[in-house]
């Protein structure tokens, strides 16, 4: 199980989606600002300008939508897949089954002493008194 990995990589993922909503957050303020703005000329004065900023701020809205798609689906691309913990841990578990089953035939001796250390370690280790 690698778990500093995990851990950078969903570090580096909140990382990446801050970023990209403080980006997305300016636009969509300053479109916004654009179509308050926009709307205000245009009913105060009736003029081709407010018009023009109306559709500004309409433009930037789109291109926030777009920052916000076209952005997650690279953050989405460059996120490294990692199995499931549930997946790992079935794969030691197996591969330890078959090294103990390959030590049982091999020498069954050796094997009965091992697993009487490893009892006594394991009630060692779990033992609720320290000394």
């Amino acid at each position: 199980m690698d778990i500093s990995g995990r851990v950078n990589g969903v570090i580096r993922g909140i990382a990446l989606w801050t970023a990209l909503g403080i980006v997305i957050l300016g636009v969509v303020l300053a479109a916004i600002g654009f179509l308050i703005a926009g709307g205000y000329i245009w009913l105060s004065h009736r003029m081709d300008h407010a018009a023009a900023a109306a559709s500004l701020g309409g433009g930037l809205l789109a291109v926030a939508v777009l920052i916000a798609l076209i952005g997650g689906a690279v953050i989405r691309k460059s996120k490294k897949r990692y199995p499931s913990l549930l997946t790992e841990f079935s794969g030691s578990i197996g591969l330890a089954g078959r090294l103990v089953a390959m030590l049982i035939r091999r020498d069954p001796k050796k094997a009965l002493i091992l697993s009487i250390v490893a009892g006594a370690l394991a009630e060692y280790i779990t033992n609720d008194r320290k000394k």
